[in-house]
């Protein structure tokens, strides 16, 4: 029976072996945010010590994040995803084996995470900017949804299992599990054949390619600040998660109406997943980042705060919004770039996210302490819904607009060619929009 057009990407053969692998994976490292707090504290780690471990893994991440993305560059993708995995299943894997042993110690758990976290900064832009090596043009945005979609549904279900796991076993048969997981990960990605090999640059010193990542970016300042908007909008959202919980303790619900709250933004985002596989706006930019202003929602609520049920409701369309508008960005981006810098740029969006986001964790409290409760989350909703109304001004923004036959490109650039990393500005960039070839764009 033929697939509908949602799913199309996965009647390729290289994007279905991918798919899975991610499939994979992802559910095995959704076990680990639970199980990781409650394997610390059995092995004699305070809450102090938790927060260490994920601060080692998170600043891991965010160091390696330029450098995954310049060496997914200048090599194979699938062999850079193939690296990762492994070093991601031995991590775990070792990890695993000393918390059966009762040998785990918390600078292990640090340095393991550490590792771990630099390796996913390997596997995050290249898995991103493998994509056009394996779908047409045309099937990259069902192709991205596809992916952010499990992500989605794991993130809901492992949790639960992680629950089900440290019911019935140790922490350590989750670890295991992950580390089998990225070995089957590799397993599949390793048989993985590209429709086509992008091109790659030509090989230069590395501070150099490294320096040209961030000059491509640079020179499309719309682009540039359409990603510091999307900065801006991490750190304020993380004020929700930080405060949200002080909010519903204090007389409105405590933790059951915090799960809640949770639960219905899951399901928000799996929505927006499933969305994602047929929306596709004419100008994707400014659809995003006027669905973005919805981001005030949670925020706002809260602050009088609203009905529990109206707080749940506006998570879960705030949710689906982002999950929807996350893989309409990574769609784009996939085709305003020359695929030979894909990865970097990428790894240039997640760094950006990656470093916005603790920044919020860490100021939430000490600016409600100084401001109070409803101004700072009022602030912060402000925070989130104008940078994206004023982004929509720039023309460069709005002359990002998506072709009749599905590619996504510049207003008036069609069949014109990319500026080189280090050409000038040009105040309305050209790139190719057709269906990217050997050649790159």
């Amino acid at each position: 029976m033929p697939l509908p057009k949602s799913l199309s990407p996965l009647r390729e053969r290289p994007y279905r072996l991918l798919w899975t692998a991610r499939s994979i994976s992802a559910m095995g490292n959704a076990l680990i945010p639970v199980t990781a707090v409650f394997a610390i504290l059995r092995s004699g780690g305070s809450a102090l010590d938790v927060g260490t471990v994920l601060t080692c893994q998170a600043v891991g991440q965010v160091v390696m994040l330029p450098v995954g993305g310049v060496w997914a560059d200048r090599l194979s993708r699938k062999l850079v995803l193939m690296a990762a995995d492994a070093i991601q299943a031995v991590c775990y894997g070792l990890l695993a084996v000393m918390i059966f042993l009762d040998q785990a110690a918390v600078w292990q758990f640090a340095v393991t995470y550490t590792i771990a976290g630099m390796a996913f900064a390997f596997f995050t832009p290249a898995s991103r900017a493998v994509l056009p090596e394996l779908v047409g043009a045309e099937h990259l945005q069902p192709a991205n949804a596809l992916l952010g979609l499990t992500d989605s549904t794991t993130k809901v279900l492992g949790p639960a299992l992680a629950a089900l796991l440290l019911a019935i076993s140790s922490p350590g048969t989750a670890m295991l599990i992950n580390s089998i997981s990225f070995l089957l990960s590799f397993a599949l990605i390793s048989r993985m054949h590209l429709r086509r090999q992008a091109q790659r640059s030509q090989k230069q010193h590395f501070f150099a390619d490294l320096r040209d990542g961030w000059l491509v970016v640079a020179q499309r300042r719309w682009y540039l600040a359409n990603l510091l908007c999307w900065g801006v909008w991490n750190f304020a959202i993380a004020f929700f998660f930080v405060l949200g919980p002080v909010v519903m303790q204090n007389g409105h619900g405590g933790a059951t109406a915090w799960s809640v709250i949770m639960i219905t933004g899951a399901v928000g985002s799996i929505a927006g997943g499933l969305a994602a596989l047929h929306y596709r706006p004419r100008r994707p930019l400014v659809a995003t980042n006027a669905a973005g202003v919805i981001g005030f929602a949670p925020l706002a609520l809260l602050a009088p705060p609203a009905p529990l049920f109206a707080i749940a409701l506006g998570v879960a369309v705030a949710f689906a919004m982002t999950s929807l508008v996350g893989e309409v960005l990574a769609t784009t981006q996939q085709q305003l770039f020359p695929e030979e810098m894909l990865a970097r740029v990428s790894s240039l969006d997640w760094m950006i996210s990656l470093i916005a986001m603790p920044a919020g964790y860490a100021a939430a409290a000490p600016v409600a302490q100084f401001l109070g409760m409803r101004t700072t989350l009022l602030a912060a909703a402000a925070l989130i819904g104008t940078p994206c109304l004023l982004l929509n001004l720039l023309p460069g923004v709005r002359s990002v607009q998506r072709f009749p036959d599905g590619t996504i490109g510049i207003t008036g650039a069609r069949n014109t060619d990319a500026p080189l990393p280090g050409a000038p500005f040009a105040p309305s960039p050209t790139v190719s929009t057709g269906t990217p070839g050997p050649s790159g764009q």
